[in-house]
């Protein structure tokens, strides 16, 4: 039994997870729970209260850990802050020391490992946080999927159904989209598909899931697929410079990536990410280092009093490959 152990929770939009480790930097087991999000919804809290035993209850199965294991600290990146969530956050983990942070702290850890720099959050919503070598901080974007959330994955699946309907009425020239659509969601028609969305059968997260399919014509050569991924690419990419001019560093060597489902999409999101970026910083874009997850673990075991640095980084990094998506 490791003398000390932490967790690590990344609350997302659609998904939470739990991560235990120890603290010589060995992955101990992954839980998966629901969403964190929109807590002020009705039945949000209890939501979240869910989201959140699932996700532990998963992680000490999965390391074979007694139920009433208790830790040396908890460290929290959620999508949405605010003290509601800090408090049902303290009440359902089992830890000693409990720290809610913003998920955009725990996702600029995956580019930066703690140095100045830009993230840009890409999941169901879509949001761009920074800070500087003064520890001054900016943020960009997350208004949310009636009033933003430009080039997330709700916003592209926004933006093929809107092409799949044109097409559907003539207004531009017919795609393949449209098939690729309807076969994520298993459906056979547009209208099928519009019943479905309109009687409030469908989550945002399950509509989110059809950016998958436009990735996927997207790398089979579909060119409105393209044209959209391109589209969320720059969407994105101004997100960042903003961020990075927000902070004086349009003109030093930081590190800025993408985080989140989207960053899985093809090159056209992220060559569209690249130009945007390269034609109005100095920036280096870079791939996250590891899950959003294994950065709140880092920085559970930081609050800890472990010393985290290069070989660390490295020995966590090789295990999160080994993680389930």
């Amino acid at each position: 039994m490791p003398h000390m152990l932490v967790m690590g929770i990344d609350g997302g939009q659609s998904t939470t997870r739990a991560l235990i480790a120890d603290t010589e930097g060995n992955l101990l087991g992954l839980g998966v729970g629901g969403a964190a999000n929109h807590i002020h919804e009705p039945g949000g809290p209890e939501r979240l209260r869910q989201s959140l035993r699932d996700a532990v209850n998963g992680a000490l199965q999965s390391a074979s850990l007694p139920p009433d294991t208790r830790f040396a600290v908890a460290l929290c990146g959620m999508t949405g802050g605010g003290a509601l969530v800090e408090e049902i956050c303290q009440q359902e983990l089992p830890a000693e020391k409990v720290v809610v942070t913003h998920d955009t702290r725990t996702a600029l850890y995956c580019i930066t490992q703690g140095a100045p720099g830009a993230v840009v959050i890409a999941g169901t919503g879509s949001v761009a946080y920074g800070m500087n070598e003064l520890g001054e901080t900016a943020a960009v974007g997350g208004w949310g999927y009636l009033m933003g959330d430009e080039g997330s994955a709700y916003w592209i699946a926004l933006q093929a159904l809107n092409v799949c309907t044109r097409a559907e009425d003539g207004r531009i020239p017919n795609t393949w989209l449209k098939r690729a659509i309807l076969t994520h969601f298993g459906l056979d028609s547009l209208r099928a598909l519009h019943q479905r969305i309109y009687s409030g059968q469908m989550s945002r997260a399950e509509i989110a899931s059809a950016a998958r399919a436009v990735s996927d014509a997207a790398r089979l050569g579909e060119r409105m697929a393209i044209r959209i991924l391109g589209s969320a690419g720059r969407e994105l990419g101004m997100m960042a410079v903003v961020v990075l001019r927000k902070l004086g560093m349009q003109y030093q060597r930081v590190k800025v990536g993408i985080v989140g489902g989207v960053a899985n999409a093809p090159q056209p999101l992220h060559e569209a990410f690249r130009e945007r970026v390269y034609r109005s910083t100095l920036a280096e874009v870079v791939s996250p280092r590891f899950p959003m997850v294994v950065s709140a673990v880092c920085m559970a075991l930081e609050q800890a009093g472990v010393p985290v640095g290069e070989a660390m980084w490295q020995r966590l990094e090789q295990q999160a490959n080994k993680l389930p998506a």
